[in-house]
């Protein structure tokens, strides 16, 4: 039974959690987006490392980090697990408009 739980536990750890958000700063290495605590309701700035197997994704397209204008104030979603250690998995951003 205990060796059930701490399984567990460790595949619990490891699932990705999406952070949502607005860009308050984007660098070539990293993304800091302004996030709302549920609980506290405070808002929190959090970097997130960008890897080369960071996914950017406009819309439904997969883009470049250098294509895809990410601007400061935009809406954001980021994916990022334990394991990384604050690197994004994936930034998802809103469709470009035509």
């Amino acid at each position: 039974m205990v060796l059930m739980l701490a399984v567990g536990n460790a595949t619990a750890g490891a699932q990705e959690r999406t952070y949502l958000g607005t860009v308050a700063a984007v660098e070539p290495a990293r993304i800091q987006v302004r996030v709302v605590d549920d609980v506290s309701k405070r808002a929190e700035l959090v970097w997130f490392g960008i890897g080369k197997d960071t996914r950017v994704k406009r819309g439904d397209i997969n883009v470049a980090l250098s294509e895809a204008k990410i601007a400061i104030g935009e809406r954001v979603a980021v994916l990022s697990n334990a394991a990384s250690r604050g690197t994004a998995s994936e930034i998802r951003l809103a469709a470009g408009t035509k």
